[in-house]
């Protein structure tokens, strides 16, 4: 079985976290280098903290991306503020400026843009409008970081990138958070501040986890543990999210609300230093491989000028089928390689419009041999 897709850190990266943790009480406090820049817990904490500072009134709106993780709108809603759905188009992965100034009203207060399966949206448009209405706008870049590839829009007001477990220069933990407004980027720090540190010894335990989820990931072992959780009757993809979710259960404002530990900081640290820009090249030429040769009616994003394939999301009317039809032929697709849900529209979807549940995340990975793309291809238009 081709495992569905690779994790971003190597061996040496997880004992360096491991070590980083053994001599924690013995190293000096990490100084932050940037003045725009800050190292917390995870977008969710960046977000949730910027949101303290602004103090929006109560009903104000933010208008979305209508697809994201499902906490980041319940942190919306826990600041008794109001999601306003914004549709992606299914060829661009980007959302419509002219979509966005119709839906503006005097509660609108900011602008949540998301980058998708590491398509980078285009914002120049999106933030001229929102200048024109004095809104404030956040980048989610938690699927789009590809090393110096994009840093955010310059114009952005706040810009959050993740380094959770799944994410590419992963730290298994951590978010870097870039605020545009010395005052605001001052408030937001002087907040993140009060918060305790995260456990040094539940990072360390999460370290060796990773370690035999990396080892998971090798195709034998992969097979293997495929066929045990099926012939034990368990739901496959419930099995791995157990591994990979970082912040289980409903009382997320319990989790968010630390800040990592020194270990996670200087591990982060670390990837970002050393980051290996060839990952993002090898990964865009596998993704190109497999669908520049499938039939148009599957393709999604391809239209996006900045695309990283963070996933390779393939469009079908059905879902469920396709994901056993590639199993049984050797390949772990998946409905649910994120937790993404998509917010309920207001009127009916058009034809272009990205719908989440009729997609398939095909396997990103890496060590994918030629024949093995050429399998996958041929299987996908067979179908």
């Amino acid at each position: 079985m081709i495992p569905r897709g690779k994790l971003y850190i190597s061996t040496r990266d997880i004992v360096s976290g491991m070590y980083f943790c053994l001599t924690d009480r013995f190293s000096s406090p990490n100084a932050n280098q940037d003045t725009d820049k800050l190292i917390c817990l995870s977008v969710r904490t960046g977000f949730d903290l910027a949101l303290e500072v602004l103090n929006f009134a109560p009903g104000s709106e933010i208008l979305v991306t209508d697809i994201n993780i499902p906490d980041m709108f319940g942190i919306i809603e826990r600041h008794n503020l109001t999601s306003i759905p914004i549709p992606v188009n299914k060829h661009t992965l980007n959302i419509s400026a002219r979509t966005i100034e119709a839906a503006i009203t005097p509660l609108t207060k900011a602008i949540l843009i998301t980058h998708v399966f590491g398509g980078v949206s285009e914002t120049d448009k999106i933030i001229a409008v929102a200048k024109k209405h004095n809104l404030i706008v956040f980048e989610d870049c938690a699927q789009a970081y590809a090393g110096n590839l994009y840093d955010g829009n310059p114009e952005s007001d706040v810009v959050m990138f993740s380094f959770g477990f799944i994410k590419t220069n992963t730290a298994i933990k951590g978010a870097v958070i870039k605020i545009r407004n010395p005052v605001l980027y001052a408030a937001v720090v002087l907040r993140n501040g009060t918060y305790k540190r995260q456990d040094t010894i539940g990072y360390l335990k999460k370290l060796f986890q990773v370690a035999f989820f990396k080892m998971l990931m090798s195709k034998l072992v992969y097979t293997a543990f495929y066929k045990i959780m099926i012939a034990k009757g368990k739901d496959f993809d419930k099995v791995l999210s157990g591994f990979i979710k970082s912040f289980p259960g409903e009382k997320i404002f319990e989790q968010i609300r630390y800040r990592p530990c020194r270990p996670n900081e200087q591990l982060l640290q670390k990837k970002l230093k050393n980051f290996n820009q060839n990952d993002i090249t090898k990964r865009v030429q596998l993704a190109n491989d497999i669908l520049q040769n499938i039939p148009d009616s599957y393709k999604v994003g391809l239209k996006n000028r900045k695309h990283t394939h963070w996933v390779m999301p393939v469009e079908t009317n059905d879902p469920n089928g396709l994901v056993e039809y590639l199993r049984k032929n050797g390949f772990d697709a998946s409905q649910k390689a994120s937790s993404m849900v998509q917010l309920k529209k207001t009127h009916p979807p058009c034809p272009e419009d990205l719908i989440l549940e009729k997609l398939v995340y095909l396997p990103g990975y890496s060590q994918m041999s030629a024949k093995e793309c050429e399998k996958l291809t041929a299987l996908l238009i067979a179908y």
